[in-house]
Order: C-alpha cells, then structure tokens, then sequence
C-alpha cells in the first residue's frame, strides 16, 4: 500500500455472506476508493486518461467528444457515490452519508463542480463555447488529483500557505524599496540612466529585470550608486527566491514522514469499522448460519 494515497485495503477483512447487491456495492467500492491492486490501477489510469483527453478536446471543441466525457465523468461520480457507504467515516450508510461526502469531501466537491454545471450547460444550450476558462481549470484540477503525489503536493501546499504569503509580503516590500532606491539613484546622481530609471514605475520594471535577471532585456544604472543597489539587489533576490523552494521541501518532508506514521493503522480501523457495520445490520445473515 502506498504511503501517498488515501486508500486503505480491506483484503483481510472476512466479511460474513451478504447478499449479491451488497457484494457488488463492496467490490466497486474496493477497486474504486479501497485498493491499490491492477484493477484499481487500471481503472484509475483509464479515468486518468479520459482526464487528458477531455483536456485536448477543449482546444478541438468537438460538441459529441464533449459530451461522452463528461458523461463518463458523471457516471464515475454517481458510482462513487453510490458506493461511498463502504468507506471508513460514511459507513452510517443512507442519504445523509452521501450528502455529507458530496459536500464535505474535497474530492467530490472539486468533481461536483466540474462535472454538472458543464453537463448542464451542454444539455440546455447543446454547446460547448460556454465557461471555457472554468471547464480547463476544473479538469487541470481533475487532472492532478488522481495522483497520490499530486495529493501530497497539494496538501503541502495548503500547509506553506502562510509561511508563503509572508515571503510574498518581504519580496514585494523588498521590491519597493529597491524601485525607489534605483529611482533615486539614478534621478539625483550625475549621469544617472533616466531612460530606464526616470519614474517609479520605471524603476520598479526594472528591479523586476535585475531581480530575474531577464537575458532578453538589458538594465544597465548610469552611476556607481545604482550599480552597488543592483548589485546589492541581484544577490539578495537570490536568496529571496530561494525560500519558498526550502519551505515547501520541509514540509514535503514532514508530509511524507506523517504519510509513513499512519498508513500502518488504516487497515486494522478499516476491519473495525466493516465487522461493527456488520453486527448493526442483522438483515445480512452471518455466514454459517
């Protein structure tokens, strides 16, 4: 079992007879959400690829091929759904297990949202020139979380947020202040470059330049002062730029090692919650009996 997914294995647990229906609903369920064996990979890189190609069709705008992969989309939603009550904490079973995973799950939420306005759309105006921009999003979005890695990815980045805005928030004010400091140097100082150094904005335009250090475009200060501040500006957005790929690596770390720490106890709960669903439904007769 992969430490990066969110699936938990039921083959050890032996559960009693149940009936055709049941055993049906408990074996989409495993390949779909609870295993990681070669049906599951088989079906998790054919919706995987479904994925890119509805994808590809955005740029054709072909209307039928539209139409059949968000149908297949709708119909893997309605399948999950249906067998959701298999799952660890939807196992109260029902309507309000279901309603509760479509709305409180990311997951189903980020499908919810793909899938039926687009549907919708293409029923009622029969077209496919409506929401562009949102239908490449939502299947970009679509697109990365099949992937475990692309999971964790997305975790991490949730996790860096705040640390991220507040690098966001230095750099901008760094910014700032190496604009006006170029602006002044340039403005003040004898032969001083006022082409590209002559307002604010120009200044900050170009720190933006030395900041990235932009081959196609050439900032060059007129003065020794605003060569020390470009200078001083090009070593220190190095280290600026550097920072938010050490924030996101420690926390790609923590996530891994929090991964690793917990997939051990999710078979043993996952047995637990299947044989205490068992004993509450006495219309399934035990096996034996």
């Amino acid at each position: 079992m992969g430490i990066f997914s969110g699936r938990f294995s039921l083959l050890q647990c032996r559960l009693p007879h149940r009936s055709a229906y049941v055993r049906l609903q408990h074996a989409v369920f495993h390949v779909l959400e609870a295993d990681n064996g070669g049906p599951a990979r088989v079906v998790d890189f054919t919706i995987f690829g479904v994925v890119l190609l509805s994808a590809v069709n955005l740029a054709v705008g072909d209307v039928q091929l539209e139409f059949f992969f968000i149908s297949v989309f709708a119909v893997e939603y309605i399948i999950r759904l249906w067998c959701i009550v298999w799952h660890r904490d939807y196992s109260d079973g029902g309507f309000k297990a279901r309603l509760r995973y479509a709305t409180t799950n990311v997951a189903a939420v980020i499908d919810f949202i793909a899938i039926w306005p687009t549907l919708v759309v293409m029923i009622i105006f029969g077209e496919v020139e409506l929401l562009p921009i949102f239908r490449l999003v939502s299947r970009l979005i679509m697109t990365g979380r099949r992937f475990p890695a692309m999971r964790l990815m997305g975790r991490v980045m949730l996790r860096s947020a705040s640390q991220l805005v507040s690098v966001l928030v230095a750099l901008a004010v760094f910014w700032l202040a190496a604009g006006y400091m170029m602006h002044t140097a340039e403005t003040r100082l004898p032969g001083g470059n006022h082409e590209q150094f002559g307002s604010i904005g120009e200044a900050l335009w170009a720190s933006v330049v030395i900041l990235t250090t932009l081959p196609s475009l050439e900032v060059v200060p007129g003065t020794i002062a605003g060569r020390v501040v470009a200078g001083f500006i090009a070593l220190l957005g190095i280290g600026l730029f550097a920072l938010p790929a050490g924030i996101l690596t420690s926390n790609f770390v923590d996530a891994y090692q929090q991964a690793r720490a917990t997939a051990g106890q999710m078979v043993f709960s996952a047995c637990r919650v299947q044989y205490a669903r068992q004993r509450r439904q006495s219309r399934w007769p035990m096996a034996n009996s």
